[in-house]
């Protein structure tokens, strides 16, 4: 579906601007001036030209903090990749503070990705649906308090890392044929720390390395001390967000969990929606009263198929209840806020019967997107409580929409912001955590009962269910153990909250 009917001009009309000339007009000279040649733009300066217009049409700032040139030329030939005008264009949004480490300015999230292996100066990011490599996501912890090593954190979905049953927990102990992963550590009541921090350092560039493609062959470790082999290959894959989903059944209530790693397309009755739909039917059939969503590793995905899911978890309550509007631009309000525009508000469809009297949220500093969106609609209809490992979601409350200019730059500049039924849309530093500072311990499955943040949501909506339980021993006892202020090897790449054009 195109997008605008004023946004198709004539391919190069755009950017074969007419320079402009100067007509001196002497009395004693009626000579008329010769016509002056056409500016003849190359094809790196009409993709530079293409961003500013793109940017100055479609940006959530672009009424207040973005100039009209009469000659595109004035601003976009101070540049010289298409990187750079973009930076150039975001660092003229309003100044915050908050965002230093990203430049200083609000808009820290549109960007560039190149097509056709044309350079725009960043490095590409995960396209939605589908992605490439091994979908494999590793941090590091210790089995025995004296050496640390990588461990699998999460394993995404369809990818070949799951396909090959590799699961979350396993510790590596070779990397093609290279055993030496190995970093001393040592050991308190506080936690553990590397001996060396500069080993630690070169270790996980070397890991980083690795997973740059070629091909893996991993030995492994299970925490039941089984060891095995594993030869991957790098992939573009069908990503299945969908990882987990369970009841958990108690004497006095039943409690829904449902683990999403991003919001693929929901649509046409596809793999997606059948998996979400059994998963909700499931979560019906047992009568569930609580709901655990977990988002820690969801970096967004589509507005649509948030929607979606925000259905199912809160259209029994809040049918015909108004669930988000958006807030965009002069030109994008005129254009796409109609009743059936690209931009109209949306309202809850009742799409389960399910009736909740709690929803908890997993979270990390990585959740963002369309995954904080699905959190902020709930709030204004349903009791919600956020479980977090730090004390904040990511923060991103813009979306996108893709441009592409000359089949060789796909364009995303934040386009709107989305605002829940209360009117509340700035998160720009994340959602606050009700329960914060929760270890993800990653020694145990996602959807484990004695892990860390499954337990403490368990423990609120069936309090003693941690006393009850059989053999249950808190993560301090638990032998593995992370390292303090431990970071991620490989982060799971923001994926943004998208709209389909």
């Amino acid at each position: 579906m195109k997008l605008f009917s004023m946004q198709i001009l004539e391919k190069g009309l755009f950017f074969s601007l007419v320079a402009l000339f100067f007509i001196s007009c002497k009395k004693n000279n009626p000579q008329p001036e010769p016509e002056p040649e056409p500016v003849v733009r190359t094809s790196d300066q009409m993709i530079r030209d293409s961003i500013y217009y793109y940017y100055k049409l479609y940006s959530l700032w672009a009424d207040q903090y973005i100039p009209q040139y009469d000659n595109t030329f004035e601003f976009t030939d101070q540049y010289t990749s298409a990187d750079a005008v973009l930076l150039g264009l975001k660092s003229l949004t309003p100044a915050y503070p908050n965002y230093a480490i990203y430049g200083g300015f609000l808009d820290r999230f549109s960007f560039l990705d190149g097509l056709n292996n044309y350079h725009t100066g960043t490095q590409s990011r995960l396209r939605m649906d589908r992605n490439s490599g091994y979908g494999l996501y590793i941090s590091m912890g210790t089995a025995d308090s004296k050496v640390a090593r990588p461990v699998i954190y999460f394993v995404e979905g369809g990818s070949p890392a799951d396909k090959a049953g590799l699961k979350r927990s396993d510790m590596i102990t070779s990397i093609n044929g290279d055993a030496d992963f190995a970093v001393a550590v040592t050991c308190d009541a506080s936690g553990c720390k590397p001996v060396d921090q500069n080993a630690l350092n070169q270790m996980r560039t070397r890991v980083l390395n690795a997973l740059e493609g070629g091909g893996l062959q991993l030995e492994l470790l299970r925490q039941d001390q089984s060891t095995y082999s594993q030869k991957l290959a790098y992939t573009s894959y069908i990503i299945d967000p969908l990882y987990r989903d369970t009841v958990y059944q108690y004497s006095t209530k039943n409690v829904g969990y449902l683990a999403l790693s991003s919001f693929e397309e929901i649509e046409n009755n596809n793999d997606n929606q059948q998996k979400i739909d059994a998963a909700f039917q499931g979560f019906e059939n047992k009568h569930i009263e609580d709901l655990i969503v977990d988002l820690r590793y969801n970096t967004g995905g589509y507005v649509d198929a948030a929607v979606y899911v925000a259905n199912k978890i809160g259209g029994s309550v809040a049918a015909g209840e108004l669930m988000l509007t958006y807030i965009c631009n002069a030109y994008m309000d005129k254009t796409h806020k109609g009743t059936n525009g690209m931009f109209s508000d949306t309202y809850y469809r009742k799409t389960s019967n399910l009736n909740l009297r709690k929803v908890y949220f997993l979270v990390s500093e990585t959740t963002a997107s369309a995954a904080e969106m699905l959190i902020n609609v709930l709030k204004p209809y349903l009791d919600v409580q956020i479980i977090a490992t730090g004390t904040h979601t990511y923060g991103k409350p813009v979306g996108f929409f893709e441009q592409i200019i000359e089949n060789k730059v796909s364009f995303w500049p934040a386009s709107f912001q989305l605002k829940n039924a209360a009117g509340f849309s700035d998160y720009w530093d994340g959602l606050l955590a009700d329960r914060r500072d929760v270890t993800d311990y990653i020694f145990l499955e996602s959807g484990d009962t004695q892990e860390t943040m499954l337990e403490t949501a368990l423990e609120d909506a069936v309090p003693g269910s941690k006393k009850k339980a059989n053999a249950r021993k808190s993560t301090s006892q638990i032998a593995p153990r992370m390292l303090q202020d431990q970071q991620q090897i490989n982060r799971i790449p923001e994926r943004g909250l998208l709209k389909s054009q």
